[in-house]
């Protein structure tokens, strides 16, 4: 029994001394150019374990790595959708569509983004939105690497049967330039006629230019509500509405 006793006390000990487990919060800064005009909006991506959460001015994403989900968020109307991860059914048809695999190449030069150095790699590649090519800049010394990159290669895994791999870098990236050329946009089940019209329409248009920059990085540990479906915010189903009434009861 001392054995058993003093055996608990230990691992009590070790548990209390150890550290807890750290997060990062990264703001972006994000300015969009095409065919729309300009847009400038600010992202918040946090990161601990095995989980994310990425912020907007108008929508929250939770992915769960660790419960297989992932909530679509809508402060607006205080409501949300969940939706297995990784995706199924007609959700990773989709996810399939829109992504593309991405042919990471070092260039060889290097940038220093709110004080630490990052190593630009070009990429590109196509999707269902045309084709793209981006170069990131990704530092692998700024704060909060090693669980940014875990996380990122964690969720790689998950999607390795929807999505196509890419050879990503290790690292935050702090800055990036990206441009996609609307051209070859395929939707499934569209008639040739209105498929060669929209192939038409998207030749004309401007391509989507994207820079972002990394304005703040912070190596925190963040509380486990963070990564959680705020109190009081109803469940909605893919396809209703977000501002429809909740559905009836079923009568008895």
């Amino acid at each position: 029994m001392k054995t058993i006793t003093a055996a608990l006390a230990a691992l009590a000990f070790a548990l209390a001394a150890a550290p807890a487990l750290a997060g990062v919060v990264i703001t972006q800064d994000q300015t969009a150019t095409g065919q729309f005009g300009e847009r400038k909006s600010e992202q918040t991506i946090m990161v601990q374990g095995n989980k994310q959460k990425m912020v907007t001015q108008d929508r929250q994403v939770i992915t769960d790595l660790d419960n297989n989900a992932m909530y679509l968020i809508d402060p607006v109307h205080s409501n949300y959708i969940q939706i297995p991860f990784p995706p199924t059914g007609a959700m990773a048809v989709a996810v399939a569509h829109a992504a593309g695999a991405m042919d990471f190449k070092k260039t060889g030069t290097t940038r220093t983004v709110l004080g630490y150095s990052c190593q630009d790699y070009t990429g590109s590649g196509q999707s269902m939105s045309g084709d793209y090519t981006v170069t990131e800049c990704f530092s692998t010394s700024a704060p909060g690497t090693k669980e940014f990159t875990a996380f990122q290669k964690a969720m790689a895994d998950k999607l390795k049967n929807v999505v196509p791999a890419s050879n990503t870098p290790d690292g935050i990236p702090l800055a990036a330039d990206s441009t996609v050329q609307m051209n070859k946009m395929k939707l499934p089940n569209l008639p040739p006629d209105q498929a060669a019209k929209l192939q038409q329409q998207l030749a004309n248009m401007k391509p989507v230019v994207t820079k972002t920059t990394v304005t703040k990085l912070e190596e925190k540990t963040l509380p486990a509500d963070t990564f959680t479906v705020p109190a009081g915010y109803t469940a909605r189903q893919m396809g209703v509405p977000p501002g429809a009434p909740a559905a009836a009861p079923a009568p008895h």
